[in-house]
């Protein structure tokens, strides 16, 4: 495995790549990333097809959760939560065995990378979706690559203050994931919500 020092990707595989696949890095950056306890790259290939799925999955019955709410079954609603929260608990374990969790201050630069790098796929997203006549599609991509753009932000301000740890509310758009930090919009300044659509995260 060999891992990215510019944006922490870790990449399975013996051989070294040229480049880092997510963010461009030449080879330099890439160094040799081992997993304690872990044998064989079969398991590595495993543990990561595992995490994605399971990571689809928790996302996935989230949404028919919401979906059965919304049609008055609010049983069926807690069984997609349930399950949702067991799947979130798998991709969990599966994460940390392929050594994906690091100190706080390095999954916040990681993670402040990744938004950088979602964000900049946006654009092609978008315009190929408008050739293919699907504006409502690019609309919605519109939305994620001004919120990822956000995200990015909210934690290179959030890297600057670590030591401080200042006390910060968030507040995020139920429609289009902008997230506020600190104040409850009137408006969303992405998607134009209300700020009834807005979900303080606890």
């Amino acid at each position: 495995m060999w891992k990215c020092t510019n944006c922490h990707h870790v990449e399975l595989g013996s051989v070294k790549p040229e480049s880092c696949p997510l963010c461009g890095a030449e080879a330099e950056k890439l160094v040799l990333h081992e997993v304690p306890g872990i044998k064989g790259e079969k398991t590595l290939q495993n543990l990561k097809a595992g995490f994605v799925a399971e990571s689809q999955a928790n996302l996935r019955n989230l949404a028919f959760a919401m979906k059965a709410e919304q049609e008055g079954y609010p049983q069926m609603a807690r069984l997609f939560r349930a399950v949702a929260e067991a799947e979130a608990v798998h991709a969990f374990h599966h994460l940390r065995l392929l050594g994906g969790i690091s100190g706080t201050q390095e999954n916040m630069e990681s993670a402040f990378e990744k938004e950088n790098l979602a964000s900049n796929a946006y654009p092609g997203f978008i315009k190929e979706a408008n050739e293919e006549d699907n504006p409502h599609v690019a609309r919605i991509f519109g939305y994620s690559r001004d919120v990822e753009r956000g995200h990015a932000r909210l934690y290179s301000k959030a890297l600057d203050h670590m030591v401080s740890d200042v006390d910060t509310e968030y507040y995020v758009c139920g429609i289009c994931g902008y997230v506020s930090d600190g104040v409850l919009p009137d408006e969303c300044p992405i998607c134009g919500a209300s700020k009834e659509k807005f979900r303080k995260v606890v």
